[in-house]
């Protein structure tokens, strides 16, 4: 897959409200998970701290898509422009 159709993709995600709502629901129940457990309860936080870190990744990773188009965008008008 290009660059420019993995950027499209990964926009399209980060644009949907379902998706993004599916996130945050998502990040909420595990933050609920890791407020709530008790202090003996270290395996059950571990998860939900590994949980959370999960999201993020994929967050984050799909936003590197769409700057990295930016990037290869950006650089090629600063070169037309040499």
């Amino acid at each position: 897959m290009d660059i420019e159709q993995k950027a499209k993709r990964s926009k399209s995600l980060l644009e949907n409200e379902w998706f993004m709502k599916t996130m945050q629901n998502l990040r909420e129940q595990q933050m609920n998970v890791f407020a709530n457990s008790a202090a003996t309860e270290v395996e059950k936080r571990e998860k939900a701290h590994s949980m959370i870190l999960a999201l993020n990744a994929i967050q984050r990773e799909l936003q590197a898509d769409i700057d990295a188009l930016t990037l290869i965008r950006g650089k090629g008008k600063h070169r037309g422009n040499d």
